[in-house]
C-alpha cells in the first residue's frame, strides 16, 4: 500500500495511514504491538475521533516522555489540515 509523504505508519486493523502524533497517543495507550489509526482507536473507546484526540493529549501532555516528540514533530503539511479532519492540533485538543 502506498501512502503519502507525511504519513508514515499504517493501522494494523484497517490499513490507513497515520502520522507520528498518533503513534504517540498509540504508545501513551499503550498499544505497542498493534498500532491503529485515529479513527479505530475512537471506535474500541467508543469515542469520536475529536474525543479520542482530547482524550489522550490529557496524558500525553502531562508527560515529557510523550510530549517531548509530539513537540518536536512538524504537522503543518498535513493533508487532513484543509479538510479540518486533523485532530492532533492546537484548537481540536482544548
Amino acid at each position: 500500500m502506498s501512502h503519502p509523504s507525511f504519513f508514515d505508519y499504517a493501522c494494523d486493523a484497517c490499513g490507513k495511514p497515520y502520522c507520528e502524533r498518533i503513534n504517540i497517543m498509540n504508545l501513551a495507550l499503550d498499544f505497542v504491538e498493534d498500532q491503529y489509526c485515529l479513527d479505530c482507536l475512537a471506535k474500541e473507546y467508543e469515542k469520536s475521533e475529536k474525543e479520542m484526540a482530547t482524550f489522550v493529549w490529557g496524558y500525553v501532555s502531562a508527560r515529557e516522555c510523550f510530549l517531548t516528540p509530539w513537540n518536536k514533530f512538524e504537522p503543518s503539511s498535513c493533508p487532513k489540515l484543509e479538510t479540518n479532519t486533523c485532530y492532533c492540533q492546537g484548537e481540536h485538543l482544548t
